[in-house]
């Protein structure tokens, strides 16, 4: 993982000393100042990192409490089970 990393950071680094011209943002509503071309693909890659991991995280988080509500629906109906077999017992 560290391996990763670090390779990631130095292909980022070479991207940015191969495409030091500066350009402008424009986003139809607001224009941003000029910055190197490599400043502005390495945000928008991690804009869509951070986007990625938000979004699987609100998958996870909503899977743990869809998981948590079934397994309490199954522990009330196994008391129900339970519950009613004993009754048959007596």
């Amino acid at each position: 993982m560290l391996l990763l990393c670090v390779s990631a950071v130095a292909a980022g680094g070479l991207f940015a000393l191969q495409n030091p011209q500066p350009v402008p943002l424009d986003l139809l509503v607001i224009k941003l100042p000029e910055q190197p071309i490599a400043i502005w693909v390495l945000s928008a890659l991690g804009v869509g990192v951070v986007i990625g991991l938000a979004s699987g995280l609100l998958l996870t988080i909503r899977r743990a409490a869809t998981i948590r509500s079934l397994r309490k629906e199954r522990d009330r109906l196994s008391a129900v089970v339970s519950k009613g077999q004993s009754d048959d017992i007596e």
